[in-house]
């Protein structure tokens, strides 16, 4: 007897189709896949782009760092979440050949008496992180000069990128503040191109890419449109990302089907009861599995290509759906789409607005109960996409 559960696909080739579709907006790339791609698998992620010819990735951590190494990508691979490294740190960096990002003096003072002490002869390969408007990680401009002073006293190690983060370049209605993040950004790199000149810069995320804020040789880090999502979604410039394909399919069985009495409620708190009568079903995915409890009025599945409301309060590990209105009543087995699907399937922008969020919290939510990871990728050349 199979355990009813939710499902997970992961169509390998729509995320090969839109790395193809950003490598065509006119900058190299360094895709962000930390957090396990977003929650789509970083294995296969990291195949991908080095078939692809990408040169360089983004992770998290430095232990995600080492497995998108381990996956066969042979390019640059920046850690963007690193506290001041240790020597254990150190010494994976350089058993792997990754670049740690350094945000602070404290980062860069153990960085070099980390490589020190373990007598290495190579430099260590770093990113400089640079705050121009986030308020999160990085040197602040008035710091640049000493930051480029510390470093031509450190052949330790050997910077060879400048990252910082836009804040709002999403929203067209803030592109004077997006502005100010470039100049600042922009000052710091002419600081440290004076020691560095062939340091590469990384500024422009997705948005950034496509509303074309940043310089020519900017190395910018598409994120969610990797996975078949418009950050630009809902505003007036959407669909500057082009034909982008949704990469993460959702499903679940329906386990139970029965009529609702009018005056009869379901669930939990007897937050809906009938006003009619009803017939409903109950789905095999619920909070244990990503997906949210409270939902918005409006929450939808969809079975059969056609959407059926989502009723009542989300269980650890179910969900009730509404199925009156379906032309052919569904059975137990059938199976419900809670992302993807065919027909008027939802996506990941729509339940990230039921839900509150947006799309980047919903992949990694239900991606965390990966059971599948879709056909085989195919051993194709990128530019026949």
């Amino acid at each position: 007897m199979t355990e009813p559960s939710c499902h997970v696909r992961i169509n390998w080739e729509h995320f090969r189709h839109n790395v193809v579709t950003l490598m065509q907006k006119g900058h190299d790339l360094m895709p962000v896949i930390k957090a396990d791609a977003y929650g789509h698998g970083v294995t296969r992620a990291a195949k991908i782009l080095e078939e692809c010819g990408i040169a360089w990735a983004a992770a998290g951590t430095l232990e995600e760092a080492a497995a998108i190494r381990d996956a066969g990508f042979s390019g640059n691979i920046v850690s963007l979440l690193c506290l001041a490294p240790g020597d254990d740190d150190i010494r994976l960096a350089r058993e792997k050949n990754l670049t740690p990002l350094i945000h602070n003096r404290e980062g860069l003072v153990a960085s070099k008496e980390a490589m020190r002490r373990q007598g290495a002869v190579t430099p260590l390969t770093i990113a400089v992180k640079v705050n121009t408007g986030m308020g999160r990680l990085g040197f602040a401009l008035e710091d640049i000069e000493k930051v480029a002073a510390f470093l031509a006293d450190a052949p330790e190690l050997s910077p060879i990128v400048q990252v910082s983060h836009l804040a709002v370049a999403d929203d067209p209605a803030e592109s004077a503040y997006t502005s100010r993040q470039c100049d600042i950004f922009y000052r710091a790199t002419d600081i440290l191109h004076r020691v560095f000149p062939s340091m590469r810069c990384s500024l422009g995320n997705t948005a950034g890419l496509l509303e074309g804020v940043t310089h020519d040789d900017d190395l910018c880090r598409p994120g969610i449109a990797l996975y078949g999502y418009d950050p630009l979604y809902g505003t007036e410039h959407e669909g500057h990302c082009g034909s982008l394909l949704p990469v993460m399919e959702v499903s679940a069985p329906l386990i139970s089907v029965h009529p609702l009495h009018k005056g009869e409620s379901v669930g939990y708190g007897r937050t809906y009861k009938a006003d009619s009568e009803r017939l409903v079903g109950w789905v095999a995915i619920g909070y244990a599995d990503g997906y949210r409890r409270n939902p918005a009025p409006g929450t939808c599945m969809s079975i059969n290509g056609t959407r059926v409301p989502v009723i009542g309060r989300v269980a650890m590990q179910m969900t009730c759906v509404d199925l009156t209105d379906l032309p052919t009543p569904p059975v137990p087995g059938d199976t419900v789409y809670v992302l993807g699907g065919p027909g008027n399937g939802v996506s990941a922008q729509e339940l990230a607005g039921w839900w509150g969020t947006i799309p980047y919290e919903v992949t990694c939510l239900l991606g965390k109960n990966r059971t599948e990871s879709g056909p085989p990728v195919k051993r194709v050349a990128c530019s026949a996409l």
